[in-house]
């Protein structure tokens, strides 16, 4: 039998089924295969990542599939993106890049004391020259109302850190900031804005505050708050989850950094995390995941969704609805991300 001859809907429709790493050997079967691959919208869908006693969850299409990697023992998710995962071991001093999906790590330089970064990110790929890890930290015990914002740059072996004094609000920021325009976006429970500027660490960290117009009372009682740049757009948005946990708010920033309200995503849709949210426009093979925001949430062994079409919480593939998430297991230390596979050459 020719492999090449089967045809390509039912590639497909094998791909679909086809878990993270074994689409990669999927690709390496013939030239005609890697095309399919290439093309596929299922390439690089999301998967959610949790750790699960000594074996890590990756959880896709609401099915799961366990690995064990040693090296990952007593270390944590701090952030995700470009396929790579920053790991944090228990100590809160020792920073490694790990690649789940290709079994590589990239050792980073130990750090003089322990953690105090709330947040730590990056936005390019840890094998670039223009990789910088950044770390944000609210010095809360300070009158001053300051931040500390720390960088290492690839190939350096130490952070530089910088202290910035806020005027007017008390920045703390907790959630997975976004890269815009050369720029890092941080997002606090109040919907103010930091930016600090990646091209130029010296300049001033500016904090736009009273970005909500209308602070109505539920909007005082945020208790979760998400950063979004959809893939391929420009439009920053905010997710939060108030009303002590009832509803989902989305919101777009305008360019006098205020936030206005979105009612509906239209084809988009959104993951979230602490350690990393994205999101991105849907088409006609997968369309019904548009207007949806997933969370690092579960009922029973169900992911959560919000429907901002129902205005409920949902689980993927099963029947269950509710109008709020007490009920829900929450992955703090979770991640959502999508996967970069190696190369698509595939043999003749």
């Amino acid at each position: 039998m020719d492999w090449n001859d089967i045809h390509q809907d039912l590639l497909q429709l094998i791909l679909s089924n086809v878990f993270a790493k074994d689409r990669y050997n999927f690709s390496l079967v013939s030239r005609f295969w890697n095309e399919v691959v290439a093309a596929s919208p299922y390439r690089n869908s999301p998967c959610l990542v949790l750790r699960c006693n000594d074996f890590w969850r990756f959880f896709q299409h609401n099915t799961f599939f366990n690995m064990h990697f040693p090296k990952l023992k007593n270390a944590r998710v701090r952030f995700s993106n470009h396929g790579w995962l920053l790991m944090m071991s228990l100590d809160n001093r020792t920073l490694f890049f790990f690649d789940p999906f290709n079994n590589q790590t990239i050792k980073l330089p130990d750090m003089p004391s322990k953690c105090d970064y709330t947040t730590i990110c990056f936005f390019h790929p840890p094998t670039s020259s223009g990789c910088l890890i950044v770390g944000i930290a609210s010095l809360t015990w300070n009158v001053n109302r300051e931040v500390k914002i720390g960088v290492l740059k690839y190939g350096e072996d130490r952070w530089e850190d910088r202290i910035f004094r806020v005027r007017d609000v008390q920045f703390e920021s907790h959630g997975a900031p976004i890269f815009h325009d050369g720029k890092i976006y941080f997002l606090d429970n109040k919907g103010n804005v930091a930016v600090f500027d990646m091209s130029n660490v010296f300049r001033p960290l500016i904090v736009h505050s009273w970005c909500l117009k209308k602070r109505r009372p539920h909007y005082r009682n945020i208790k979760e708050y998400f950063l979004v740049k959809p893939h391929g757009d420009e439009t920053i948005f905010a997710v939060f989850v108030v009303q002590d946990e009832r509803k989902v708010r989305v919101f777009k920033l305008m360019d006098d950094f205020k936030w206005k309200l979105v009612e509906d995503l239209g084809d988009m849709v959104f993951y979230v995390s602490n350690t990393s949210s994205f999101g991105y426009r849907t088409d006609k093979t997968n369309k019904n995941m548009a207007n949806k925001i997933f969370f690092t949430k579960f009922h029973d062994d169900n992911v959560i969704f919000y429907s901002m079409k129902t205005h409920k919480y949902h689980s993927f593939g099963g029947d269950y609805s509710s109008d709020n998430c007490y009920d829900f297991r929450r992955l703090n230390f979770a991640t959502s991300k999508t996967i970069v596979l190696g190369p698509t050459r595939g043999r003749n």
